[in-house]
């Protein structure tokens, strides 16, 4: 069945030939294998007895069971097994027709063997805390175990590969690396980057940078220096094995895994040979890259896709169209061998979208990569966020993967248990860099022992093996001490020398060897399983890596993105609100437009705004285009699909989408505005508003797939969205644009909204003859005669009242009917090319990030030295190596004096109990509770564990306990010494969030002197704070890199920092933490928790939640409160030495603890995972097992008697009852600077300010540049002070992100750890955006008001200046207070266009005041800040301007036989009170409409007078905005009011619901 190769490697493991066919959440089959035989030492002796090593060789199960196995036990699980299958039989449905001949199969395996563990998978797992099962799993009758798969027989079936007629996976190949070295570019600290810098870099470095990204070849110098990240490596991993990569972080384990998995795009070199099975890595990228693959450590997914859809997604790009049939049956194989099949139809989520839990995700992601079908797969710490029962589920299951499919598996592990450990075949140890070990893992503990190194009780080996290069954790052997080696030098040299090192290389030879012998028979083999996994296409190339055509890919990436579009419903509806609004606001500003001359400007704004619109709403593309980077390009390594296919399928998708967008917006302002009903004239209309916004998109994602990050890509496409509304047409004609813009006037002819705007108004305007208006005619009054008119449109002619339409667009505009098609034709080119570049440039540039970076310092002598001596080890997981102290976590000093230097913290002195505290959310139509009658209670000096597996409700009582909770209802006793909680409550205590959540451009010192400044007692000196501050650095070993930006820091550094910034409060009562550990490895776990323990040997209170607890880990905490699911508590109480407490109250119900078992792992797989019975064979229902306990008696008799006790005591003399300990003055201080100091050193933010106020300034200023006298020179003067109101889009879209940040930094620690409050964060975001405006509005104004030749008298250009600063702080604050109201940022994203468009058109620009709609004309008007901004600055801009026509801008009419022109017009001159008359050398009369600025202002319902009333009316509206930030904040974030949007959305969302239960029933 199996080659000999696999045959001997189960023989090996599990002592007969066959693998066990099923195994989730199950002991491996081969537990019961006895296979005693000695191993060699490192060193030739023979391995000592599992007595001596704490490994008992022979069984997988005899540590679980604590010796050899017994015949009557095996009779007992056999019955079990018996009794099982009979309950599965009678469950499963007909669907499942399967069940009968998996019985069987179980059957016959459990004869085969003396015994067998139960084969049962839980069916609810864990879940997001929101979401999870508030019933008891254990109580009364069972449910059906949804997620029961008999995974081995799944394989052999070949559903999921391809098989061999022996039974054997057709794919299998082994990895070979020989000396294998892995250069990457030196990663010494660098400086933080300010604002000055980055200008500076715009003219020099950074313009080198950018240009020899995109051309190489214009490098200069020397290439930059490199390091080895890892140093010549040798070995190999046959198909059929796993290897267990360990090291600490920083080492060089993620370096391994990547250049393994063929990935090497990110590092500096690589040398040496890495092949597989015998194929070259260059043949592998070429040609086979999808069986090669890497799992990242972190969950980057597409959050508004279901678990359903990403992992059908991933098989339709994996699967051959005739085996299309099997997706179905897969993607449920994979949702049960990891248990969330419950999640089916969840989204993914992220930290913004809500869906799965976090260790949801993470299998959803290891599930994904599954997906793949990949030979060889590497899986970088998969376990991050798993319990510790979980993450051996998930070993397990790679084990019996590996071992059925063939598959080669590397696993590098922060924190790998002795279960986990004990499935592996091969381990290697990386120490910065160096191989110190790498052979069979039975013998790694064994050799480094042999080594003179000490391996501590209850240490599990993989903690050991990473622990020897720690010179603060490893320890040595008595008298060993001096020839220990030390150095990973040193390590790496004994163990080049060592017998397993040389068996590694005959290994090697000896696989090699096997290859040739075998004439590469396997890999043939592979090679031709690879081709017929392939569709049957001529689309394929036989060479191509990919299993599906590109057009395949194209139409599962179209599939996708319709998911994405459909799933995300907020968007959407917002979306669909804006379009449908818009179109009825600006047809109802048009509406029954008239037909004559009058209506002949304003129809043109109308079709100006219907081309222009929807692009402007794409710009939200923007961050989805940039977002899903991170996604494409591990699908790409996977082998999915081409990052061009997404490019194509997302304008497929935007072809109906657009559409139906088009469609609605245009059918209601056509009509609306009554446009000319024609049809063949809407259809073309409706035709370019189409095509126009699919190019505008285009373009929108082109500078996207070009721009590094989003703030590049907003500021890139904000200004072009800028420069398609000036260079349009609509404002400066294209007569004027081409032939006196000579600085500009070419962007007009690469702009494809002008070609679209003159094929909708040539469209528009052709065939049709306007009467001339009365308001046109000159002159018009009582001595006026038919016939001696003359109509002042442009286009008119001598002696006719009337203006064709096309003389009309050709005389203003230059625009001919004739290039209507050609007009459609350019814009399709611009589409393609747009479309083209995007994809050529998805292809060709990556602006992933490769992993980590360098520490960051701010500018001080210490950090230069620091930065100058860099030297230490960096690699891909962006840490910092512990051999420097100020950067490890414990130091000798700490060791030597333990508590010495935590006595002079603060320490707690109240006793905190909580009493049946309950917790319900409203979920659906009812509520669900996530916490069911929680009791305990925490004394100064304890730390108490809160433990449970994933989704049991520990960071929700975590949150409940600190009065964090937003949402639902709260009940239970919470008290104080026996005392009600107070207001000061949050600020007494400290809560370290699992998220580490702080200032990224700040510094540790910084963020530590912050937090004790504005959260210790406001009677403390500032310099004893500060002072307490440097004992923080101190105690958390943070000296070294105080001077650090918080954003460049890794995990440990940050979970350090995290805690310090709680400390520095000088907590009162008690310190919560929320899975300080997650993340890091076991070293730093260790040091995290230890660094707790005294704090609470100190005095400190401490409730900490924990994940994976190792044995040594759980030992550090004195209490455990342990959860099940539903927040249903069955054990709280002390540990006990070695965990003897909460062994003996197990064992006392039954259920023993085997020896030597982790402690913390028995408590999870036994009652918070349910997987025990009694000896009867009854399930124990932990839950009640608890209440009805003496353990729980007496806990809550010591709850009621610390109560009484402490409530005899006098309460302590508190001077002030105060939420926050700082006064408001000093929050507001301390937070301006802090902000102040955020905006310095992210100089992207400010830059992108500047660089559109300079770009801005110039294009406007040189395109209008030296206005003459004209008629055309004064409309122009109008509309380059009009040409400010485009810039808010770039701002406000810059403004809103930035805000949002800092609120949501501010809403979920700063504000309910009380540090300050909602004025202080008001004034500190309001505050912080003067000084940018000021700056960018004087350089806007410098580049634009003089070059114009604008006045330049001092009193207009200083109110010129004023009303430019003015309108700048009304950008900032405009988008501070809709971010302050808005609840998400995906609905501030699409309503900003709603905002713009009002500024934009309610102002009597695009529409005169005389001819807006009533409706409008009496509010709207005046409610337009933009109203009085342009009202103000045309007075002071235009009323002395004296006005000379140009020839052809004056009405030509002829004067009656016997008058003169002025003696003719002069009565109309006088009673308009507009314009002068001139004659002609033919004795035409010319009419010029203006004689001077006044009166054209006159023609804007504009006074010359008021321009200062004007001033004061808009700064009463910037001032409002800053109110508004003030009144949102703190009605909408504090006081939680919704102005009754909550009904309406919960109106919707119900009207939503009952539209799909009928959609439903109607199926």
């Amino acid at each position: 069945m199996f080659n000999q190769h696999s045959g001997e490697m189960f023989r090996r493991r599990y002592g007969h030939d066959e693998p066990l066919a099923n195994l989730h959440n199950v002991a491996l089959p081969g537990e019961l294998s006895q296979d005693t035989s000695a191993v060699p030492s490192p060193h030739g002796s023979g391995e000592p007895s599992r007595s001596q090593s704490q490994e008992r060789e022979g069984t997988w199960g005899e540590r679980d069971i604590g010796g050899p196995v017994s015949r009557e036990e095996a009779m007992a699980q056999f019955e079990e097994i018996r009794r099982e299958i009979s309950r599965l039989s009678l469950q499963r449905t007909a669907t499942r027709d399967s069940g009968a001949e998996k019985a069987r199969t179980w059957l016959s395996r459990a004869r085969s063997r003396p015994s067998m563990a139960r084969t049962r998978t839980i069916a609810s797992r864990a879940s997001s805390e929101a979401t999870d099962a508030t019933w008891d799993k254990e109580a009364g009758p069972e449910p059906v175990e949804e997620d029961d798969l008999d995974l081995g027989a799944f394989l052999k079936d070949g559903h999921f590969e391809k098989r061999t007629e022996a039974g054997e996976s057709a794919k299998k190949v082994g990895v070979v690396f020989k000396n294998l070295t892995v250069k990457g570019v030196g990663a010494q600290a660098t400086f933080t980057k300010t604002l000055p810098e980055a200008i500076v870099g715009t003219f020099g470095p950074d313009l080198y940078r950018l240009v020899t990204r995109f051309v190489p070849a214009l490098k200069l110098g020397k290439p930059p220096l490199t390091r080895d990240l890892i140093h010549n490596f040798t070995g190999s991993v046959r198909d059929g094995e796993m290897m267990l990569v360990l090291g600490r972080p920083g080492s060089g384990c993620s370096t391994f895994l990547k250049v393994i998995a063929n990935q090497r795009e990110t590092f500096a070199g690589v040398e040496g040979l890495v092949t597989y099975g015998g194929i070259s890595a260059e043949e592998q990228k070429r040609s086979y890259r999808g069986e090669v693959n890497y799992n990242p450590e972190d969950d980057q997914h597409l959050p508004t896709l279901t678990v359903w859809q990403t992992l059908k997604f991933a098989l339709m790009n994996k699967t051959k169209k005739q085996d299309a049939n099997t997706i179905p049956i897969i993607i449920d194989a994979l949702l049960k061998m990891f248990g969330i099949s419950h999640t089916r139809d969840t989204l993914v989520g992220n930290e913004y979208v809500r869906g799965v839990s976090g260790g949801e995700r993470k299998r959803v992601g290891i599930a994904e990569t599954l997906a793949t079908k990949s030979t060889v797969v590497c899986w970088d710490n998969s376990t991050r966020g798993l319990d510790a029962s979980t993450a051996l589920d998930y070993a397990k299951s790679l084990r019996v993967m590996t071992d059925i499919s063939n598959r080669t598996t590397f696993v590098t592990l922060y924190q790998a248990g002795e279960g986990i450990y004990e499935l592996m075949d091969k381990v290697l140890v990386i120490e910065q860099g160096r191989m110190i070990y790498q052979g069979p893992a039975k013998q790694a503990r064994q050799y480094f022992i042999d080594l003179g190194f000490h391996c501590p009780d209850r240490q599990t080996t993989a903690d050991f093996l990473t622990s020897v290069g720690d010179p603060n954790e490893r320890q040595f052997r008595s008298g060993m001490e001096a020839s220990t080696p030390k150095t990973a030098q040193e390590l790496e040299a004994a163990y080049l020398k060592s017998d397993i090192y040389r068996a590694v290389l005959a290994d090697v030879e000896s696989y090699e060897k096997e290859i040739k012998a075998s004439n590469c028979s396997d890999t043939r083999q592979f090679q031709a399983a690879v081709q017929e996994q392939k569709s049957n296409s001529k689309l394929i190339s036989p060479r191509s890596s990919y299993t599906v055509s590109f057009w395949r890919q194209v139409m599962a990436c179209t599939l996708r993105e319709f998911w994405l579009f459909w799933g995300d419903k907020s968007t959407l509806y917002t979306k669909a609100f804006i379009i449908i609004s818009n179109a009825l606001i600006v047809g109802s500003l048009f509406y029954g437009e008239s037909l004559d001359t009058s209506g002949a400007f304003s129809r043109g704004g109308a079709l100006f705004f219907s081309i222009l619109f929807l692009g402007w709403l794409q710009l939200t593309e923007l961050v989805r285009a940039v977002s899903g980077r991170v996604v494409i390009e591990r699908h790409r390594d996977y082998a999915f699909y081409r990052p061009s296919a997404v490019v194509i399928a997302r304008v497929v998708l935007d072809l109906p989408v657009v559409a139906v967008q088009a469609v609605v917006f245009t059918v209601v302002l056509y009509f609306m505005a009554n446009l000319d009903v024609d049809a063949g004239k809407f259809f073309i209309t409706l035709l370019f508003v189409y095509i126009s916004t699919i190019c505008i998109t285009a373009l929108y994602r082109m500078f996207a797939a070009l721009s590094p990050t989003i703030d590049d890509a907003v500021r890139f496409s904000g200004l072009a969205l800028n420069l398609l509304v000036i260079f349009v047409g609509y404002t400066i004609p294209k007569t004027i644009l081409t032939g006196d813009v000579i600085w500009f006037g070419w962007l007009f002819y690469i702009n494809p909204v002008a070609y679209s705007y003159e094929a909708v108004l040539t469209n528009e305007f052709h065939g049709r003859l306007m009467e001339c208006s009365p308001s046109n005619l000159v002159p018009r009054g009582p001595n006026a005669q038919p016939g001696y008119q003359g109509c002042s449109l442009s286009g008119a002619t001598l002696g006719s009242t009337s203006v064709s339409g096309d003389a009309y667009f050709e005389n203003t505009f230059g625009y001919s009917r004739s290039h209507l098609w050609r007009n459609f034709g350019v814009v399709i080119a611009f589409t393609v090319l747009y479309i083209s570049i995007t994809a050529f440039a998805s292809e060709i540039f990556s602006f992933v990030g490769g992993g980590g970076g360098a520490l960051i310092f701010k500018k001080t002598r210490k950090a230069k030295r620091m930065v100058g001596e860099e030297t230490k080890h960096m690699d891909e997981e962006k840490a910092v190596t512990p051999a420097d102290p100020g950067s490890s976590g414990t130091s000798e000093m700490m060791k030597e004096e333990p508590g010495a230097m935590v006595d002079s913290i603060a320490k707690s002195k109240s006793v905190f109990t909580w009493e049946n505290v309950q917790y319900e959310v409203p979920y659906q139509s009812g509520t669900r509770k996530l916490l069911n009658g929680v009791n305990g209670y925490v004394k100064p000096g304890i730390m108490i564990a809160l433990m449970g597996a994933s989704g049991a409700g520990k960071t929700t009582l975590l949150n409940t306990l600190s009065q964090r909770q937003t949402t639902g209802t709260v009940s239970g006793d919470m008290l104080v010494d026996g005392r009600p909680l107070g207001i000061e409550f949050q600020r007494g205590t400290g809560f370290c969030e699992q998220m580490d959540l702080h200032d990224e451009a700040a510094t540790i010192r910084e963020a530590l002197e912050f937090s004790a400044i504005l959260r210790q007692d406001r009677h403390v000196p500032k310099q004893e704070k500060l002072d307490y501050v440097n004992k923080i650095i101190e105690l958390l070993e943070l000296h070294d890199i105080e001077d650090a930006i918080i954003g460049s820091l890794g995990v440990e550094q940050r979970k350090r920092l995290t805690i310090g910034v709680e400390l520095a409060a000088k907590p009162e009562l008690l310190l919560f933490l929320d899975e300080p550990t997650s993340g890091l490895d076991s070293q730093s776990a260790f040091s995290i928790v230890r660094f707790l323990k005294k704090l609470s040997q100190a005095g400190q209170a401490i409730i900490c939640t924990i994940h994976q607890p190792s044995s040594m880990l759980i030992q550090q905490f004195d209490m455990v409160l342990a959860l099940n699911p539903g927040g249903n508590p069955f054990y709280f109480g002390p540990i006990g030495e070695n965990g003897a407490a909460v062994i003996e109250y197990f064992a006392k119900r039954g259920t023993q603890c085997p020896p030597n078992k982790n402690v913390a792992e028995f408590i999870l797989e036994t009652a918070a995972k349910g997987g025990k019975r009694r000896a009867d064979g009854k399930r124990v229902n932990w839950n009640k097992e608890w209440l009805e306990s003496e353990e729980n008696a007496a806990m809550l008799k010591e709850i009621q008697r610390l109560k009484e006790e402490r409530s005899k005591e006098p309460p302590k003399e508190v001077k002030e009852q105060l939420a926050f300990a700082a006064p408001i003055p000093l929050q507001t201080y301390e937070l301006t600077k802090r902000t102040f100091r955020s905006y310095w050193r992210d100089p992207s933010y400010l830059y992108a300010k500047l660089f559109t106020s300079v770009l801005i300034g110039i294009f406007n200023g040189f395109t209008f540049y030296n206005l003459d006298d004209s008629v055309a020179s004064l409309q122009e003067r109008f509309f380059t002070s009009f040409l400010i109101i485009v810039i808010p889009p770039t701002i406000v879209n810059g403004v809103v992100p930035k805000f949002y940040q800092s609120r949501a930094l501010w809403e979920a620690r700063e504000y309910p750890s009380r540090i300050y409050g909602w004025f202080a964060f008001c004034t500190a975001q309001v505050v912080a955006e003067i000084p940018t405006a000021i700056i960018s509005a004087v350089i806007y104004w410098l580049l634009w008001y003089y070059p114009t030749g604008l006045p330049r008298d001092s009193e207009t250009a200083g109110y010129m200046f004023l009303m430019t600063m003015l309108f700048y702080f009304f950008m900032s604050s405009w988008g501070q207070w809709i971010c302050a109201f808005a609840p998400s940022f995906t609905v501030i994203s699409n309503t900003l266009p709603f905002f713009f468009v009002m500024v934009s058109i309610f102002n009597g620009i695009v529409r005169p005041y005389s001819q807006l709609p009533v409706f409008w004309r009496y509010w709207m008007y005046y409610v337009n800040p933009a109203t009085w901004w342009l009202r103000g600055v045309l007075a002071a801009t235009l009323k002395d301007v004296a006005v000379r026509c140009a020839p052809g801008e004056s009405t030509l009419y002829n004067a009656p036989p016997g008058q003169t022109c002025q003696s003719y017009t002069q009565p109309f001159i006088d009673s308009s009170g507009l314009g002068y008359v001139s004659t002609l050398a033919n004795g035409t009369c010319a009419y010029c409409p203006y004689a001077t600025g006044r009166e054209y202002l006159a023609t804007l319902n504009t006074k010359p007078n008021e321009q200062w009333r004007d001033f004061g009316i808009f700064l009463v509206f910037v001032c409002s905005n800053w109110l508004l930030v003030y009144f949102f904040i703190y009605t909408v974030r504090v006081k939680k009011w919704s102005f009754g949007m909550r009904y309406v959305f919960g109106m919707v969302e119900k009207v939503i619901e009952v539209t799909k239960g009928l959609a439903k029933r109607n199926k």
